[in-house]
């Protein structure tokens, strides 16, 4: 190879390593033409099926998901499928651009098709020797699982990705963190609130000793807001949503999910207080972070309208529009009995009963115990909650 091809190629790999920082770091706009210079120069001096310009093409077309420019995402990572081969060229390439497609189907409210592509990640992944690549595939159909509201299920998962990381690479690698720090914010939607709480507090700790404080610290600490929350004890979810908040606001190139997390969280903790004047004020302080901006975090759209609801309601206000949102986000991109679905469901029948459709509020509200219970358990505060507010309406008509 010479002078020039060395230059060119280590050009091309330095731009291909500032986009994934970039997209890291939620800065998908400026990622954007980085990737695209990068996949120009390989195309144009390896060739368009060369195995790194194929690489470089599964980037964009992760770039070009998180800019929620979803179709031509897909038909880019379709497109490396057909040049790969699904398996004759690279397997790790063609494992890559299936979790994109199966991304891409999870934004655009498609998680059985999801499910379809998480499945041919993991069997791609089998038969590759990178255990990096193997556990990104299961981690993703634990993802899968969990929107599809399998949240058991999803928590198992990730307990053996966790496990088997720490074996292979230490309990204190990003990839044995990360999974344990899934697998505690989805305890929360178990109702395992105390395990939670627990696994969230040790997670903190190691993160802040370690170079995963951002956003790995972060992550966790909005998960034990929330296990507070869900566990009665708001008083102490505000004070460590307050350091949530100051935390993402003073990080540097933090992905702005994170303080949005952090401001839903504090909003959480201060309308279980019936402080709903407070909740919409720091809620209306977050317009400039609405998901809309974020590329593809519906679910945090689903949070907001959820919190903005609850908060609306609180003060005897109309909710209708906000818990509407809340549902049409919910039924787009979670199955129908993951843990926020039914929580909204909930809600709406409150917002029902308040607006005077008593009928409406109490079909909603039975129904919505009964998928509580059949996948929850009696025992869980969301099928509790949602007895008390059947209950109420039924008293009252």
């Amino acid at each position: 190879m010479g002078f020039v091809q060395k230059w060119r190629a280590r050009k091309t790999w330095e731009l291909h390593q500032e986009a994934l920082r970039l997209l890291n770091q939620g800065r998908a706009r400026d990622a954007e033409p980085v990737i695209g210079k990068a996949v120009d120069i390989r195309s144009a001096t390896l060739g368009s099926d060369a195995a790194d310009t194929l690489e470089s093409r599964v980037v964009r077309a992760n770039v070009l998901r998180r800019l929620q420019r979803h179709d031509e995402a897909e038909a880019e990572g379709r497109e490396v499928l057909r040049l790969v081969g699904d398996g004759a060229g690279p397997l790790m390439t063609a494992c890559q651009a299936r979790l994109l497609i199966g991304q891409v189907c999870l934004n655009t409210g498609r998680a059985e098709e999801a499910q379809t592509e998480a499945a041919a990640a993991l069997e791609l992944a089998g038969r590759h020797d990178d255990e990096r690549l193997r556990h990104a595939a299961r981690d993703f159909h634990a993802r899968v699982l969990n929107v599809l509201g399998r949240h058991s299920e999803a928590v198992a998962e990730w307990g053996a990705i966790a496990a088997d990381v720490a074996a292979s690479s230490g309990g204190r690698s990003i990839g044995a963190l990360k999974a344990r720090s899934d697998r505690a914010q989805t305890l929360v939607y178990l109702g395992r609130y105390e395990e939670a709480e627990e696994e969230c507090r040790i997670l903190i700790d190691v993160a802040s000793a370690t170079q995963h404080r951002v956003p790995l610290g972060l992550a966790v600490l909005n998960a034990l807001v929330l296990a507070l929350v869900m566990n009665g004890r708001a008083v102490e979810a505000e004070t460590e949503a307050r350091t949530a908040v100051e935390f993402a606001e003073s990080a540097k190139g933090m992905d702005a999910r994170f303080l949005l997390t952090a401001r839903l969280g504090l909003a959480r903790a201060l309308n279980a207080q019936d402080r709903y004047d407070e909740a919409l004020s720091v809620l209306r302080s977050s317009t400039d972070l609405l998901p809309g901006n974020l590329g593809t975090e519906e679910e945090l759209a689903a949070a907001l309208h959820l919190v903005t609801a609850t908060a609306l309601l609180g003060l005897g206000r109309d909710a209708t529009a906000p818990v509407h949102e809340a549902l049409a986000t919910c039924g787009r991109i979670l199955g129908p009995y993951h843990h926020r679905a039914l929580e909204v469901g909930t809600l709406h029948g409150r917002v029902l009963a308040a607006e005077g459709r008593t009928a409406d509020a109490l079909k909603r509200l039975t129904a919505n115990t009964a998928d509580w219970r059949e996948h929850f358990g009696d025992g869980h505060p969301g099928t509790w909650a949602a007895q008390e507010a059947l209950a109420h309406v039924s008293s009252a008509s």
